[in-house]
């Protein structure tokens, strides 16, 4: 009988599983994790050396741009654009990889035109291109975020508001008085377009270059284009988000035009605060289309529809 309980007793100890304990669970729970911990510093010191390397590297447009931004030149609103840059990376910075050799070779080619390109070309476009290679490695860094749209936030950070209001300015005033003219003679009013003024009664009324609208473009872009990264639009989605902003703020810029030469040709004796609140009025009517475009593909993608627009096949029996 003792020979029978020893042989029962061993073969139960040989076959009986051991439930795991807690401390097991607790160990094998922080293996894991500085497992996880171990690969993403082996992961992400490889990026961060490779950003480092490549701002060093172009230190002389960021030298630039800072003095831009600072001696007065130019409006400072491309620092918005380089801290919302900034905050996006870094919200998302444990996804961060070690880009494809294709896309480091394209950055480094980059790289060396825009140190090449400061010999002929002006210090904005050299800095574009600087800037584009620090797109390029960031979206290689982050493949699964749209690179149009990171491109373009990266393109509106330098300084290059007195640059079209420079070559765009006037063009943009011209286009302005010709669309502005006829919208004023329907409502009753003979004005003629006279460059980029409205000829009223023997009077000019003059669209300076601050109604020429390209601060409102630069926000415009800039709205389209943060709007476009937040919902992971593709890059012709953002190509056309960036199309709709600008026509957008055109048509709202035309609209500001005509609603204040009602107080400049007529001496209505309007407050100094109504030309800001009317282009402020302007401004949010040009924000509003922009913001509802962009967010579309968003609204058709909660609805089950993967594509924007929408594709429509036709089944065969």
């Amino acid at each position: 009988m003792a020979d029978t309980a020893i042989t029962l007793n061993a073969r139960v100890g040989r076959t009986a599983p051991r439930l795991p304990l807690k401390s097991d669970s607790t160990d094998a729970g922080s293996a894991a994790a500085r497992g996880r911990s171990r690969e993403l510093l082996e992961r992400k010191p490889g990026v961060l050396v490779l950003l480092l390397v490549l701002m060093v590297a172009l230190w002389p447009h960021w030298w630039w741009m800072a003095q831009r931004l600072t001696d007065g030149s130019d409006e400072p609103w491309g620092i918005v654009a380089l801290i919302t840059v900034i905050t996006l990376v870094a919200r998302e910075w444990r996804a961060l990889s070690v880009p494809s050799p294709a896309v480091l070779r394209a950055t480094a080619a980059l790289a060396i035109a825009a140190a090449i390109s400061r010999l002929w070309l002006p210090p904005l476009g050299a800095a574009a291109i600087a800037m584009t290679a620090l797109a390029t490695i960031l979206a290689g860094a982050r493949r699964a975020r749209p690179a149009t749209a990171l491109a373009s936030l990266l393109l509106l950070a330098l300084p290059v508001i007195a640059t079209l209001q420079f070559y765009f300015g006037y063009p943009l005033r011209l286009a302005t008085a010709t669309l502005a003219a006829p919208i004023l003679r329907a409502l009753g009013f003979a004005v003629e377009a006279s460059g980029a003024a409205l000829a009223y009664s023997g009077q000019l009324v003059l669209i300076d270059p601050p109604c020429a609208g390209i601060g409102m473009l630069w926000v415009g872009a800039f709205t389209a284009s943060l709007l476009s990264y937040v919902a992971n639009a593709s890059a012709r989605r953002t190509i056309l988000n960036g199309a709709v902003a600008a026509a957008s703020v055109f048509v709202a810029n035309v609209v500001r035009n005509v609603a204040l030469f009602f107080p400049e040709a007529l001496g209505l004796g309007w407050p100094e605060w109504m030309h800001a609140f009317i282009g402020l009025i302007a401004f949010s009517l040009a924000l509003l289309p922009i913001v509802l475009f962009a967010q579309s593909p968003a609204r058709h993608a909660r609805m089950g529809c993967h594509e924007w627009p929408p594709r429509y096949h036709r089944h065969i029996a």
